[in-house]
Parts: C-alpha cells; sequence; structure tokens
C-alpha cells in the first residue's frame, strides 16, 4: 500500500556514482548490512582482510608473455583478468600463473577461488583445472555468448 503522506517521486539518470546523492545510496546499504551482519561486517574492517591485489606477470627474454590479474579478500581469491600471448599460449604459462595465484591465496588464507569467463574465452581451461560451473547468464553479450561463473575449493 503507497503511503499517501509522503512525497511524489520521480527517477532520474546521474552522470555516475559520484553523483550528489550516490553517497547516501552507499550509506543506506552499509547502514543495513551492519544491521543485518554486523558480524561479518566487523570481520571486514579488520586489515587482515582487506582487499589485497594479487598480480602475477610472467616474462621471457622477449618481455612480458602472459599476466594474471587478482585480488584476494577473506577467504577468496578472485581472478578478474588471466592472458597469455597468442605465441605463448598452449606451453604451460596459463596453468603456471593460475597455479601460483592459488598458492599465495593459500598463503593469505583463502580456501576458495572465483572467475567469471565468456563461453569463447577460457571456461574449457578452467574446468580442466578442477572448476566447476556455478552459474551462467546465457546471452549476456547480447550476441548469443554465455557468461560463465566459476569456483573451486583450493587444497
Amino acid at each position: 500500500m503507497k503511503n499517501s503522506s509522503l512525497p511524489i517521486w520521480n527517477i532520474s539518470p546521474v552522470t555516475d556514482t559520484t553523483a550528489p546523492g550516490c553517497d547516501l545510496v552507499c550509506q543506506w546499504l552499509r547502514e543495513h548490512n551492519w544491521t543485518a551482519n554486523p558480524t561479518f561486517m566487523e570481520q571486514l574492517q579488520q586489515p587482515e582482510h582487506q582487499l589485497r591485489p594479487l598480480v602475477l606477470l610472467a616474462s621471457s627474454d622477449a618481455g612480458v608473455i602472459g599476466g594474471l590479474f587478482a585480488e584476494t579478500q577473506l577467504a577468496w581469491l578472485r581472478i578478474s583478468i588471466m592472458s597469455v600471448h597468442p605465441e605463448w599460449r598452449s606451453q604451460g604459462i596459463g596453468a603456471s600463473l593460475l597455479a601460483e595465484a592459488e598458492r599465495q591465496a593459500l598463503e593469505r588464507g583463502c580456501k576458495y577461488v572465483y572467475v567469471d569467463t565468456m563461453q569463447y574465452q577460457a571456461p574449457r581451461f578452467y574446468l580442466s583445472h578442477g572448476f566447476t560451473t556455478v552459474g551462467e547468464i546465457p546471452d549476456w553479450d547480447s550476441r548469443g555468448h554465455s557468461k560463465l561463473y566459476l569456483s573451486k575449493r583450493l587444497q
């Protein structure tokens, strides 16, 4: 039931999250989260649980030939980007980058890793390294390709 004592409202686009009023939206969510799950929110405030970048580069005499960009927080490693120069693919570089990221994540106390990838990118690579598909958004790019979400328990 609509509360007739509230003023009429409207929706308007803004340029980005630095626009006036956006800080209030973030504040309201933080306040809700603190009320709904104070233990988790307190845990996020601890220095050891802050988001930490994990960036790896693979190099040869010719320079950089691959890289993995990720971050760790709480029990999770999140891989954002991993790519290997086309001439160096299928030579174990991606597997080595992934193994080193997982090793470092374990040292940081992580228990899990997750990544998202397009169906035409690297799902077979991740599946062959023990990941399982935990979600899919069909037609994510409006061209018929799915975005896949994969995760794995670290050991």
